[in-house]
């Protein structure tokens, strides 16, 4: 039997992505950077509350997203320089691609897609994914909630993996 990855989740998550119990454990903690860790990744630091470190996942809904790629820029910046010195910046978005950034209408025009970001022009969105991209920061779409949790699983299996090499 495979031993389950032991995944911290940042104190501040609301709605936290679970794993079947044979594939993940899990512990509420606060993380100095990202919602998502391994255990091994993360280390105690004295005189601190929150867990420094190694590399940890970062979780966005659509409408988080885009309120960080726009009104919250700034301060989104400053949590990824906390993310600088991790082996890959991850940021999973639970949503596609398309809802994100695009919508076709009725005569076959590219428009801003229906959310609660309706003044975000699709080319802003692009920019702003092509920026993140630039400053190496993965931004993957997992498509809904349960998928991305799937894809997190999967990043972090990968990160053990490469561990132990």
């Amino acid at each position: 039997m495979i031993k389950p990855l032991n995944i911290i989740i940042d104190s501040r998550e609301q709605r936290p992505w679970s794993w079947a119990e044979n594939d993940a454990a899990t512990s509420v903690r606060s993380l100095v950077a990202g919602d998502y860790a391994l255990a091994s990744d993360c280390e105690e630091v004295k005189g601190r509350e929150r867990l420094a470190v190694r590399f940890a996942i970062e979780r966005k809904s659509l409408d988080d997203f885009l309120g960080t790629i726009s009104v919250g820029w700034d301060r989104f910046q400053r949590e990824l320089i906390r993310m600088e010195s991790f082996p890959a910046r991850v940021v999973i978005v639970e949503s596609d691609f398309e809802s994100c950034c695009f919508r076709v209408d009725d005569s076959g025009v590219i428009v801003a897609p229906k959310h609660n970001h309706p003044m975000l022009t699709p080319n802003f969105v692009a920019r702003r994914i092509a920026e993140l991209t630039m400053q190496n920061i993965s931004v993957l779409f997992g498509g809904n909630s349960q998928l991305s949790a799937g894809l997190a699983f999967r990043i972090f299996k990968r990160r053990l993996d490469n561990a132990r090499i």
